[in-house]
């Protein structure tokens, strides 16, 4: 573990981001470009070639909503990854704030990560463990997808299929626990990532994840608009479809994925806004449920927690950030 003020080449140790079970990740400052970067430092350092198959993924993956990888390097013996660093928090602390989010914030985060999902799948890359905690969203309300030390280049002219069953269970698709997964399996991890953010849980959870898969195969998930009224029954039919048992009856690719989202959002009203501040329509902008925001009113929103703002206001009654004027 490295401690504060601790330098690892040109890299000096700001803080520690967090920690998982195959590395820590650090905020450190580049001393010669004067710039913050993210250095994920994995905890096994013997296997060489095991630890360059993260960075060789991500060095395929240059895409506004993925974390970009700067380089790898290899100091004092420590293998690590420089990473872009995002100012902002994980998707998992957002909701564990808000309890779940209006759901045009849902659909905007849902739209940026089936964007970088679909250009990693394009690239035959499956990520494999998608979810709130490797999602993070930057102060401008972009979504990048990070982690993606589980992923693998699916090779579809073999078995077309990833064998292992690493993941995240409450966010793993049926096939997944089988050992099966494709990349129809992160399209499932997203669609229960947008009904987490819808309604504040996953449909299910056990500490055994035999029971979590068993619950799927027999137990039909609630609705997300049945769990929290405030969620409109068009972006809730999108988000079951995601999670459709049968592969034939799920979005067969993130672009028609996509393209489901992106016909929702059209739906909403033209008015725009700068980023992460957008206005939406009044059925897609309800805070919470019970909470709706009149039809056809515009109303300033924080740049941070998408809360309705009193009108003059500069600092945020619900999360105390301060907004430009």
């Amino acid at each position: 573990m490295l401690s504060k003020d601790q330098t690892l080449g040109k890299y000096q140790i700001i803080d520690r981001l967090g920690a998982g079970g195959f590395g820590s990740v650090y905020l450190a400052q580049d001393r010669l470009l004067n710039r913050k970067v993210a250095l994920k430092i994995p905890h096994h350092q013997a296997d060489e070639q095991g630890l360059l198959l993260e960075p060789r993924i991500m060095a395929a993956l240059k895409h506004p909503n993925i974390v970009e990888l700067i380089t790898v390097e290899k100091k004092d013996d420590t293998f690590f990854m420089v990473l872009e660093y995002v100012d902002g928090e994980s998707l998992d602390k957002l909701i564990r704030r808000e309890r779940c989010l209006a759901p045009g914030r849902a659909l905007e985060i849902g739209m940026d990560v089936c964007a970088a999902i679909g250009f990693a799948h394009g690239r035959q890359v499956i990520h494999r463990d998608l979810r709130p905690a490797n999602i993070l969203i930057t102060r401008e309300g972009v979504a990048k997808v990070t982690d993606f030390g589980t992923s693998r280049f699916l090779e579809m002219q073999r078995d077309g299929f990833a064998r292992t069953r690493i993941g995240s269970p409450p966010y793993m698709a049926p096939e997944h626990f089988r050992g099966r997964a494709v990349f129809q399996s992160d399209l499932w991890s997203l669609g229960i990532t947008m009904y987490e953010m819808l309604t504040g849980t996953v449909p299910f959870y056990d500490a055994d994840p035999i029971k979590i898969a068993q619950s799927f195969q027999n137990t039909p998930v609630v609705p997300p608009h049945l769990r929290n009224a405030a969620v409109p029954r068009t972006l809730s039919e999108v988000v079951m479809k995601a999670l459709a048992i049968n592969l034939g009856d799920r979005y067969l690719s993130a672009q028609e994925f996509l393209k489901a989202l992106q016909g929702l959002k059209e739906g909403m009203t033209r008015e725009t806004r700068p980023v992460g501040t957008a206005i939406l329509a009044a059925h897609l902008n309800t805070p919470g449920q019970g909470q709706r925001v009149p039809a056809n009113t515009q109303q300033r929103l924080c740049r941070f927690c998408y809360r309705p703002l009193p009108r003059m206001a500069v600092t945020c009654p619900a999360c105390g950030e301060k907004n430009p004027t």
